[in-house]
């Protein structure tokens, strides 16, 4: 028999979802207004396009988050939360960084190639407490590799 959810674990997996969202769109938003990190860019989509995949990505990661937390009481994760916490740390700080270097390409795409390995450890890490977390990951693990090529062709 499954374990109800109680009304607190809901709510986190909004928490999780959302925020995560909220939080990296609001760095995005401050970022793209003060350092576009697309304006050195020859070939690249459209603003909109990573915007919309962020849409995508950023829910999702929040929700396999959510799952591994919902082990807290099974199993240890402060590993898994503290990763959660480094990368989302490392997500919001890209838009400063990409102002402070002035939008260069080649540190956008170190951050990529960065965000590669990061997403990686986490489908690992992640998929030690919660199977289905896996599949809630795939658009980030994906996701990554998209953006680091697109940087890679415009080097």
């Amino acid at each position: 028999m499954k374990k109800q959810l109680t009304v607190k674990e809901k709510w986190m997996g909004v928490w999780f979802s959302l925020g995560t969202l909220v939080l990296v769109m609001l760095a995005a938003g401050l970022g793209f207004y003060f350092a576009p990190p697309n304006e050195n860019l020859q070939t690249a989509p459209s603003d909109s396009f990573f915007w919309m995949a962020w849409l995508i990505v950023l829910p999702t990661w929040g929700i396999a988050t959510w799952l591994v937390w919902l082990k807290r009481n099974e199993a240890d994760i402060r590993g898994a939360m503290v990763l959660y916490v480094w990368f989302l740390l490392g997500i919001i700080s890209f838009f400063p960084l990409t102002a402070v270097t002035n939008q260069s390409v080649v540190g956008i795409f170190i951050s990529d190639i960065i965000g590669i390995v990061q997403s990686l450890f986490i489908l690992w890490l992640y998929s030690r407490y919660s199977k289905p977390a896996i599949y809630w990951l795939i658009p980030l693990v994906v996701w990554f590799p998209i953006t680091t090529y697109i940087k890679f062709i415009n080097l």
